[in-house]
C-alpha cells in the first residue's frame, strides 16, 4: 500500500504542477494556501486537510487538496483535483460550484472484528462541491459542501481558511 500511495502522491503533484504551468500566462499567478477541517458523514469521522488555490481563467479556479479522515479502525485519506467556478455575485463573499477527480486511499479493519486483516483499497471517485466564503482579505474563511461519488459515497462538510 505504501508504494501505491507514494506513487499516487507523485502523480498528483505532477498533474497539479502541469496544470499550473499550462494554465498560467507570462504573468505569474497567485497561489493561495489553505487549511480545512470538517466531517465525513458515512465514515462518521472528522478530517483535516490542506489545499492550494489558483485561478486559471476568469472566474475559474484549480483547487488541489488532500484530506486525512480520522476513522476509528484504520486510515482514510483522499487526494482531490477539484476545479470550481466562482459566480459573479457583486457581493463581499464568493459563491462557487465545481467538480473534480478524487483518489481515495483506505486501510481499514471491519468495525466488529478486531482479529481480521485490514482491507487496503484505492478507489477512484468524483467530487461535486459548492461553497461560500470571503472574497477578499489576507485570511479568507469559507464553508463548503461536497459529495464524493465512489464505491463508498460520502457527504462532506468543510470549514476552511485560505491565506493570500
Amino acid at each position: 500500500m505504501r508504494t501505491a500511495v507514494l506513487r499516487a502522491l507523485w502523480i498528483a503533484a505532477g498533474i497539479v504542477l502541469g496544470l499550473l504551468q499550462t494554465s498560467a500566462p507570462a504573468a505569474a499567478r497567485d497561489i493561495d494556501f489553505g487549511v480545512r477541517g470538517g466531517f465525513y458523514d458515512d465514515a462518521d469521522a472528522a478530517f483535516l486537510g490542506a489545499e492550494l488555490l489558483t485561478d486559471f481563467y476568469p472566474h475559474w479556479f484549480v483547487n488541489p487538496n488532500i484530506e486525512y479522515v480520522f476513522v476509528d479502525n484504520g486510515s482514510l485519506f483522499t487526494l482531490n483535483g477539484d476545479v470550481h467556478y466562482d459566480f459573479d455575485t457583486h457581493a463581499p463573499f464568493a459563491v462557487w460550484a465545481g467538480a473534480g477527480p478524487a483518489v481515495i486511499f483506505s486501510d481499514r479493519r471491519p468495525d466488529d472484528c478486531h482479529n481480521c486483516d485490514r482491507e487496503d483499497d484505492i478507489d477512484l471517485g468524483i467530487n461535486l462541491l459548492a461553497g461560500v466564503g470571503a472574497k477578499r482579505g489576507a485570511i479568507r474563511p469559507y464553508v463548503q459542501g461536497k459529495v464524493v461519488l465512489s464505491n463508498d459515497t460520502e457527504a462532506v462538510i468543510a470549514f476552511g481558511l485560505r491565506f493570500y
